[in-house]
């Protein structure tokens, strides 16, 4: 990840083998974050890019770190959390992150922006759509995504029901979704490696396509994965046009608080 994922959160992972035999239906809390005060929350991160062209080495970059989030406010409209966070290699922060719009807003020390984050604390509407009010073992609906993410651009996607545990308020979402364009924030250029020299590139995106598993309980991820892969034209001055492929993908798990301190 490149900027602080200010609500990747991950609580406990279940596994889709040990669900799939779970009950087929249950009603749409399971998708409600359902937050308490004085709560406490640990998670482990990564993200991983990875670029490949013909004649260039390819170009690796991961990012990785820790977070701990305590409910300080639980109030159903706009639930507020302390966060300390801490990216490997850099200086550990903090803050207070409000979540508003049902969590499609993300507000940060009184500073808010879109939730445009491929994985966060709570269900995301932005990215995921309005579900429907009961869920059953198979059911899917369809989101069309505005604008660019962190993992995409904008596009459609397909959001399946792959398992549930009413018992537990635990529901298992597949996403998959392709678009066109660029992808949030991305720069322009990139600089790859060639016969052991730096050359820099101009990228246009081309088509996207994302695939992963998402697990809730009480609104509130549980395990997520998700890969992106797309195709780029990269040019420059010396070897004019080349085709090249990127893929990105991020991992959360699930770690005791007292393990990030």
């Amino acid at each position: 990840m490149t900027r602080i994922r200010l609500c990747s959160i991950l609580l406990a992972g279940l596994s889709l083998p040990g669900l799939a035999a779970a009950a087929v239906s249950t009603t749409a809390p399971a998708l409600t974050p359902a937050f308490r005060p004085g709560a406490s929350f640990g998670n482990v991160f990564s993200r991983t890019v990875a670029v490949q062209a013909p004649g260039f080495d390819e170009a690796v970059h991961r990012v990785s770190g820790t977070a701990t989030y305590r409910v300080t406010d639980a109030a159903l409209a706009s639930p507020h959390l302390f966060v300390d966070y801490r990216y490997d290699g850099r200086a550990a922060g903090n803050g207070t992150a409000e979540l508003t719009d049902s969590g499609a807003t993300n507000c940060f020390d009184g500073k808010c922006a879109p939730n445009t984050d491929a994985s966060g604390l709570a269900y995301n509407p932005r990215l995921w759509g309005s579900p429907p009010a009961t869920l059953k073992l198979g059911q899917h609906w369809t989101v069309d995504i505005a604008g660019p993410w962190e993992l995409g651009p904008a596009g459609k996607q397909t959001v399946t029901v792959v398992a549930l545990d009413p018992a537990s308020h635990t529901v298992t979402l597949e996403r998959e979704g392709s678009g066109d364009g660029a992808w949030l924030d991305e720069k322009p250029q990139l600089t790859l490696t060639r016969d052991g020299k730096p050359c820099e590139v101009t990228r246009q995106a081309g088509h996207a396509h994302w695939h992963g598993y998402t697990t809730f309980r009480d609104g509130v991820v549980l395990s997520d994965e998700l890969v992106s892969t797309r195709r780029l034209i990269l040019t420059s001055a010396r070897y004019g046009h080349v085709e090249a492929t990127e893929r990105q993908y991020i991992l959360l798990n699930a770690m005791p608080v007292e393990a990030t301190r």
